[in-house]
């Protein structure tokens, strides 16, 4: 015959075995948690074993949960400087960079030194015109793109994807653009433009 130890939880013993068993059921929208357990070494062992298996697996579906989390920061043309005057692509860094929406106030970069730039697209217009201050030489730098939805999972649903078209800019101390990889999507960290500079 089985003894029941006493929980703060519901207790039950439905079983003249000893042995252990976990049950959840949903009353009144509360989740409860019923255990049952005899109070032999093999079902207090069963026990830990079975409550062990229950939190790996709690943890491991919260683990999960975290990594699907949504990037919502995947709207933004990541670019690079590198200098004009060397012959193969070598990675430059400027100094006192500030970058200006040109139909804004607020700046996005303010004086800082940078060798890349992170440029935000606006999911309701089909171009962007950046002011891109270094020092005291100031370039307009215009991006036209197109967008559109993409799926990504039941959590995230829906997320914009971006194709630019074209750059163009003009020449106080950017000397040219390459385009590199005209596509913005969902997870990708890649540059996506080179500025050129003097």
């Amino acid at each position: 015959m089985c003894r029941l130890r006493s929980f703060d939880v519901n207790v039950l013993c439905v079983s003249e075995q000893c042995g252990v068993h976990i049950r959840t059921g949903c009353s009144h929208n509360k989740t409860h948690l019923i255990f049952y357990l005899c109070t032999n070494k093999f079902a207090a062992m069963k026990f830990r074993t079975c409550l062990l298996a229950v939190t790996a697996i709690m943890i491991l579906s919260v683990g999960c949960e975290s990594e699907e989390a949504c990037l919502s920061n995947q709207h933004a043309v990541q670019a690079g400087f590198f200098s004009a005057t060397s012959e193969t692509d070598k990675d430059s860094t400027l100094a006192e960079v500030s970058l200006f929406g040109l139909d804004r106030e607020d700046s996005i970069y303010a004086k800082e030194s940078l060798s890349e730039l992170f440029i935000p697209l606006d999911f309701e217009r089909d171009t962007v015109s950046f002011k891109v201050v270094a020092k005291t030489m100031e370039d307009t730098l215009n991006i036209a793109y197109q967008k559109e939805l993409d799926f990504i999972s039941r959590d995230c649903g829906y997320i914009f994807s971006f194709h630019i078209d074209t750059v163009w800019h003009t020449n106080a101390f950017i000397d040219s653009v390459a385009l590199e990889y005209p596509d913005i999507k969902y997870g990708e960290t890649v540059e996506n433009i080179k500025l050129y500079i003097y």
